[in-house]
């Protein structure tokens, strides 16, 4: 993303977040290219009006995307963002989508978007790149079927791996690409969907697993473990949850920090924070600050939710405080839950209360 504010020229700074992945198709900033901000209105500003806004360039996407499932592309778009934090002009900028109508609409979609003002006034010039592609990838099963593995991209280092169990829930991890590798925070429900999930990371993103982390111990995080074991890729969690696998008689899982330390910054891009009990007693979540992306894990429950799922390991008076420090500590991150589409206006914690309070009046 380039900005440049009138009569104002400043160092650029990265932005690095692809927004979004929904069930249907992708609307995401450039895949990974460098995105500049010069002027006076902060790109983490400009990221999360655009997170609010993403579903209606996913709708404009869509809507040819049902008559030609094949239709992909990049639309970058030039808009203005005027004194007073309207959107004055909008045009495009390039295309390889190549279809006018896909077009214009994300180019007025992104006429009627409202800004805060410019700090000092005067207007910002914006040339922001959205890639539109769908989504998700089916690589075990098929699409939404008990037993299924997909895989989301909704960032250049982050991916989002579902699986489905046999009754057909869907859980949710993720997949961090870095320079070094490939680490995997969750296994799926099972051995084979974890083995899938492997071979597809290994395949398509031509990179080797270098280590995984589990957040905590049940099947819909540490189902398919035997699978990363069997090819001694390393694995790490909370000293509380290789406790609890080794009391069933699964070991080799290293501890990656200490529940009493709070917090762990790992080397390799992220951060565990262990918030307190909730869902379960060990539950830890995973910050990737530099993606603006928080995995809630099963802590954190979807926007979408009906109910606090099983709770059978759970310590609902807890749980609450628990879920406030992770949005304490973590402002302003796009949150991805264990189970349920992602959150782009930090709803889901709300939602987790909310749900939380009925099954405490009961």
């Amino acid at each position: 993303m380039t900005v440049i504010q009138r009569g104002v020229a400043r160092a650029a700074c990265a932005l690095g977040l692809l927004l979004l992945a929904g069930r249907a198709s992708a609307a995401t900033p450039d895949g990974g290219a460098p995105t500049g901000v010069r002027g006076s209105l902060d790109k983490e500003i400009i990221r999360r009006i655009i997170r609010r806004h993403i579903n209606e360039v996913k709708d404009c996407y869509e809507q040819e995307l049902a008559s030609n499932p094949t239709l992909a592309g990049k639309v970058m778009v030039n808009f203005t963002i005027a004194g007073s934090g309207d959107v004055i002009a909008s045009s495009l900028h390039s295309s390889t989508m190549n279809d006018p109508r896909v077009e214009n609409c994300t180019v007025q979609a992104v006429r009627r978007w409202q800004f805060p003002k410019p700090l000092g006034g005067g207007s910002v010039t914006v040339t922001y790149p959205f890639v539109l592609e769908p989504a998700p990838i089916p690589i075990l099963g098929a699409l939404n079927a008990a037993g299924a593995v997909e895989i989301d991209r909704f960032d250049d280092n982050l991916l989002i791996h579902q699986s489905q169990d046999a009754n057909g829930v869907p859980a949710n991890g993720l997949i961090f690409r870095t320079e070094r590798g490939l680490i995997l925070i969750d296994t799926g429900w099972t051995e084979t969907q974890t083995e899938a999930i492997l071979i597809w990371g290994e395949q398509k993103l031509g990179r080797r697993w270098m280590g995984a982390v589990i957040t905590h111990d049940h099947g819909d995080r540490a189902g398919g473990i035997g699978a990363l074991l069997r090819r001694k890729i390393p694995v790490a969690a909370l000293d509380l949850t290789v406790a609890k696998l080794a009391r069933r008689g699964v070991h080799g899982v290293a501890t990656l920090f200490a529940a009493k330390a709070g917090t762990f910054d790992d080397e390799r891009g992220f951060q565990a924070f262990y918030p307190g009990p909730g869902h379960a007693p060990d539950n830890i979540v995973i910050a990737f600050r530099a993606d603006k992306v928080v995995f809630g894990g099963c802590l954190i429950k979807s926007t979408k939710a009906d109910d606090l799922g099983f709770t059978g390991d759970a310590d609902l008076v807890a749980w609450p405080a628990a879920v406030r420090r992770v949005e304490e500590t973590y402002p302003g991150m796009l949150v991805v839950p264990g189970h349920g589409p992602l959150d782009v206006r930090e709803s889901a914690y709300a939602r987790t209360l909310t749900l939380l309070h009925a099954a405490q009046a009961h």
